[in-house]
């Protein structure tokens, strides 16, 4: 019984065997390219598909897999070079035309992009990734009337698509179509809360409206989420003087975009207080919120400050009535 085992267990082991000595040397290097890019090592990737492709030029899955290789290290030409070989053979891969297309979106040539991507919609018309990238193609060229169209069909087929919303937010905001941009962006915090720049872009939308509360609001969440959030790199304070750039937003919020992580600067509450005497004649109630505490004395919430400083515009233009 034994010996009956130990020859199905050779005759198991002799079967594999045959199996990587009937693999061919194309393959062999194929694989093992795949099992580097897999585990995100794409330089060593390259080698292996390269060696692959002396072997035979033409071996469809060698193209495709050393541009995503390359695609991946940045290399946009290079990458685009080889997706295009393998469109040659296949015309019709809507996953290769997407990242053709992406790969030129990326290095600006723009024609290339759109070629591709008309492609992906001509091929399979409910592709939404295909409409987004062809919308964020004409959005770059300027036509932004044309993208709002295109972009109008990926919602057709996905309709509550963050990227795609976001993306019909800016192009009605480059057409000062204030109200259908806020609507679009309010639109995606129905489904996603957690994105800073749809929280920006609100407060700048609200300030295009007049409506300094609500852009205040926005304001202050986009710098709560910004804060948690390392990869956006975003910070909101007051600068030091004269070391950054500053951009103030009709209501009078101070907003920086900065890279460092330093804590919020200290107000010259002298100068603050001054400012609210010239303009009122009377000095403002406390900022600081009694259980904020007193290591906070001295500093200023950039929200609270834009909505005093707001209180205090409409008291002087009632006065001035």
């Amino acid at each position: 019984m034994a010996s009956q085992k130990q020859s199905s267990l050779d005759f198991d082991s002799d079967s594999r065997d045959r199996k990587k000595v009937s693999k061919s040397p194309l393959e062999g290097l194929f694989e093992a390219g795949m099992e580097l890019f897999a585990g995100g090592r794409y330089g060593e990737a390259v080698a292996y598909f390269e060696k692959a492709l002396q072997l035979n030029r033409r071996h469809a899955e060698s193209l495709k897999y050393l541009g995503l290789a390359l695609f991946h290290q940045g290399k946009y030409d290079s990458a685009a070079e080889h997706f295009r070989q393998v469109l040659d053979a296949q015309p019709d891969n809507e996953e290769v035309l997407l990242y053709c297309g992406s790969a030129y979106l990326t290095i600006s040539r723009y024609d290339n992009a759109e070629g591709c991507y008309r492609k992906t919609v001509a091929v399979n018309p409910k592709n939404v990734k295909g409409y987004l990238g062809l919308g964020q193609v004409l959005y770059r060229k300027g036509l932004y009337s044309e993208a709002i169209g295109i972009f109008k069909k990926g919602s057709e087929q996905e309709r509550d698509n963050p990227e795609i919303f976001f993306m019909l937010g800016e192009a009605y905001n480059k057409l000062d179509e204030i109200d259908q941009a806020v609507s679009c962006f309010e639109t995606i915090l129905k489904h996603q809360q957690d994105n800073p720049k749809v929280y920006y872009n609100l407060g700048i939308l609200y300030d295009k409206k007049a409506l300094p509360e609500k852009a205040s609001l926005m304001y202050r969440r986009a710098k709560e989420l910004s804060s948690q959030q390392a990869a956006s790199r975003l910070r909101f304070s007051v600068p030091a003087a004269g070391n950054q750039e500053v951009f103030f937003s009709r209501s009078l919020t101070v907003v920086e975009h900065a890279a460092s992580d330093k804590k919020e600067k200290p107000l010259n509450r002298a100068r603050y207080e001054k400012f609210c005497k010239k303009q009122l004649g009377k000095k403002l109630p406390r900022i600081l919120d009694e259980v904020e505490g007193i290591e906070r004395s001295g500093t200023m919430d950039l929200t609270k400050a834009s909505l005093k400083i707001n209180e205090a515009i409409k008291i002087i233009k009632e006065k001035s009535q």
